[in-house]
């Protein structure tokens, strides 16, 4: 069975006719591109997802342009895990020189937070340390520069040499 043409929304089209580029489609690459505005911002999905509700109702203007051929149904709501749907297909859809621009963006976030908790860290507060230490490690992992976990191998490994049994290491403390 041969695959039929379809529209940008995955509908069946006639043969005959061009692909359509659907509403349905055209609001779905506006709350793509709305959550990623607002998520460079600091919101939350929540707070996205509310956001994207009143635009749709006409309550609040949206921070990116809405397309002009696009409507919403009456009663248009969006859920959180829409939302973080959206915000994962938008940043697979980004050009790597955005992904960069956003990197360099979060991590100058970290730094402002290890600054913020530079006060509490000097006074000895082991909280502000704590939150400082994980501000610091998330700066690690974001950048690329975090050391690769060690991974140890348990259990019994055959000897080649000699056709015998060795214990590793852990097993060999345990037997004395």
């Amino acid at each position: 069975m041969r695959n039929k043409p379809r529209n940008s929304d995955g509908t069946i089209r006639q043969t005959n006719k061009p692909g359509v580029l659907t509403n349905r489609t055209i609001i779905a690459r506006w709350v793509e591109a709305e959550t990623l505005h607002l998520k460079q911002l600091g919101m939350s999905y929540q707070a996205i997802a509310d956001h994207i509700g009143r635009v749709a109702r006409g309550q609040q203007q949206a921070m990116v342009p809405l397309p002009e051929h696009a409507s919403f149904i009456e009663e248009y709501s969006i859920s959180v895990q829409a939302i973080h749907r959206a915000f994962k297909r938008g940043i697979v859809r980004l050009p790597n020189a955005e992904a960069v621009e956003r990197r360099k963006l979060d991590t100058e976030r970290c730094e402002d937070m290890f600054l913020s908790l530079q006060t509490g860290v000097r006074k000895g507060d082991p909280r502000s340390v704590e939150v400082a230490v994980k501000v610091l490690a998330h700066k690690a992992e974001l950048n690329g520069y975090k050391a690769p976990a060690k991974v140890e191998m348990a259990g019994r490994q055959e000897d080649d040499r000699q056709g015998r049994r060795t214990a590793n290491a852990g097993d060999r403390a345990a037997g004395d």
